[in-house]
């Protein structure tokens, strides 16, 4: 080969090798720029709001804290965590990507779908409204009960019952053997008691077994009587609380009513329309106080928080006051930033697996007990 040629195509040569180690280097430190991409912790914040974010002893726990840290664990997702100030604070770290996932069982609705994105859904519950519990003590109720006309009625047929059927018998029945060597009053209380208690084994003669007979039809008829009033009891007070939820939901009476609500609830939307006035909170445990104190009416808010939160408060005596008035669903906040990152796509993948692999109904039976 011709000297001139061979060093220009060991030139060539040279200058290839040189381009694709070059390109071979840059793709390499393209890959080591994706590694610690990936490998950067994920900023979560939360804040309380029971069952889904709870502070136990300085430790975050709850039901979404639990799954968040199953899922980091599970997809080997490193990240750190921090509280927040504030309910508002946690949502504005959210949409203005200062944090890439919020924790505290944020609800899920178009507002906030505009500013943020959401996981899939972590858990669901009903919006309820809850008043101050106005039901009377139940030795109150207990008075009532035995100091009716119908209870009275009862004690009149026993009297009547002892005067018809017992006390003929004790007439004719006194002298017996193993009646005469009893005192006088002891023979009429035996024949008494067995003949309230639905007896007649008592009687000797075929008159008062007749007399006894007849006085077993009358005792039953007054124990059927007696039934009676107390289903009649109970059902009245299930219609006259069911009655009381109706009436508290009724918009022409909202107008004068104040509602203690964490915004975002589109019923809190729907109460404004419809002239009520409302107080916004933060987390149960502040609307519950403005319950307490008297500054607002009516709660509305999810019933799984009001489960968990009112054993915690003692004195708050609320219950709800309204049947289901729409289905909630919470999930994870995840920044706008932050959905664009893969790991947000393996964060939803292992919500929805956790609905068939049997972990998330785990954490519901700890967290999530009604």
């Amino acid at each position: 080969m011709h000297p001139m040629l061979s060093r220009s195509v060991r030139l060539t040569i040279g200058a290839l090798c040189s381009v694709l180690l070059t390109a071979e280097c840059i793709q390499i430190s393209q890959a080591q720029d994706l590694t610690v991409e990936d490998t950067d912790p994920v900023d979560v914040i939360w804040f309380p709001n029971p069952p889904y974010a709870m502070n136990e002893k300085g430790i975050p726990a709850g039901f979404e804290i639990d799954l968040w840290r199953m899922i980091a664990e599970s997809r080997q997702i490193p990240y750190r965590i921090r509280k927040a100030d504030s309910f508002e604070d946690l949502l504005a770290a959210i949409s203005s990507n200062q944090a890439d996932l919020a924790i505290s069982g944020v609800l899920i609705n178009e507002n906030r779908s505009k500013a943020f994105r959401f996981s899939f859904p972590t858990a669901s519950s009903d919006l309820k409204i809850y008043t101050v519990n106005s039901e009377e003590p139940t030795a109150v109720k207990l008075l009532r009960v035995l100091f009716s006309r119908e209870v009275l009625l009862i004690f009149l047929g026993l009297i009547l019952i002892a005067c018809i059927f017992a006390l003929p018998v004790w007439m004719m029945e006194r002298h017996r053997p193993d009646l005469a060597d009893k005192q006088k009053r002891h023979q009429l209380v035996l024949i008494l008691q067995k003949t309230l208690l639905l007896s007649t084994d008592h009687t000797k003669r075929t008159k008062t077994r007749l007399i006894s007979i007849g006085s077993l039809f009358a005792r039953v008829l007054l124990t059927a009587y007696f039934a009676s009033y107390i289903l009649k009891v109970a059902s009245s007070e299930q219609l006259s609380k069911k009655q009381n939820m109706i009436e508290e939901i009724n918009f022409e009476t909202l107008k004068d009513t104040t509602f203690a609500a964490i915004p975002g609830y589109i019923q809190t939307s729907i109460l404004k329309s419809n002239g009520a006035k409302t107080i916004a909170c933060d987390v149960a445990e502040t609307c519950i106080q403005l319950l307490k104190t008297g500054q607002a009416d009516a709660i509305l808010d999810d019933m799984l928080t009001m489960q968990t939160t009112l054993p915690l408060m003692q004195g708050a005596k609320v219950s709800a006051a309204s049947e289901k008035l729409m289905t909630l669903f919470m999930a994870f906040a995840i920044s706008k930033d932050f959905s664009k990152d893969q790991r947000s796509l393996a964060i939803n993948d292992a919500i929805a697996r956790s609905y068939y692999d049997g972990s998330h109904a785990k954490l519901s039976r700890i967290w999530l007990r009604p």
